[in-house]
């Protein structure tokens, strides 16, 4: 049975899921539409991802939801958040920034806002996502008409992350997820292709 949290989580993702233009959702929401098509367990967050050009434009419609205030945890560059973390009472919403250059899409991790391990968190690279990133279909969870990026993506944004030890390491729910997404949509990929291609940030 779902938690008064996990009930208005829902509640913002149809929210969130109706906005003008469609908004793209990554992390454990967008894997369970594609893996289950409903909530399977309870979640912290929210997690969703748009091309830097739109950036103007989710802040205010977020905004009107009442997500007001951000904290930067991530920097594509120096001033430039890549990652940014909202909160309205319980509830929290991760963004994902992304770069496009030339029709492609990339992730720049130039710093990270916390330590792990007790050591500042890897940085310095960026990751190129693939150029469909935001073309996947909508599908349903549990009931809600949602736009996740391609079961592909999921698999290499943490992937392309966890290979630097940029947010720790995985937990043991984070590769089963892993391992359902690639059994179900991509099972014959090579390995040298489930890695994101990726470069160090010029300096």
């Amino acid at each position: 049975m779902a938690t008064d949290l996990g009930r208005r989580q829902l509640d913002l993702i149809a929210r969130l899921a109706a906005l003008e233009a469609a908004i793209s959702f990554m992390g454990v929401y967008a894997e369970d539409a594609l893996l289950a098509g409903t909530v399977t367990r309870s979640h912290e967050d929210i997690d969703l991802i748009f091309p830097r050009d739109q950036e103007q434009l989710r802040l205010a419609q977020l905004s009107e939801l009442g997500f007001r205030d951000w904290e930067t945890w991530g920097e594509a560059a120096p001033g430039v958040p890549f990652y940014l973390f909202g909160q309205n009472g319980d509830l929290k919403i991760d963004l994902g920034i992304v770069d496009q250059e030339d029709g492609r899409n990339w992730i720049r991790v130039h710093r990270l806002s916390f330590t792990v391990g007790g050591e500042e968190a890897s940085a310095g690279y960026r990751l190129r996502l693939q150029d469909d990133l935001f073309d996947q279909p909508h599908t349903e969870l549990d009931g809600i008409a949602i736009k996740p990026i391609p079961p592909l993506a999921l698999f290499q944004i943490r992937a392309g992350v966890a290979e630097r030890n940029s947010f720790g390491p995985l937990s043991k729910r984070h590769l089963a997820k892993m391992a359902e997404l690639r059994e179900l949509f991509f099972p014959d990929l090579p390995e040298e292709q489930l890695l994101p291609p990726s470069e160090p940030l010029e300096t």
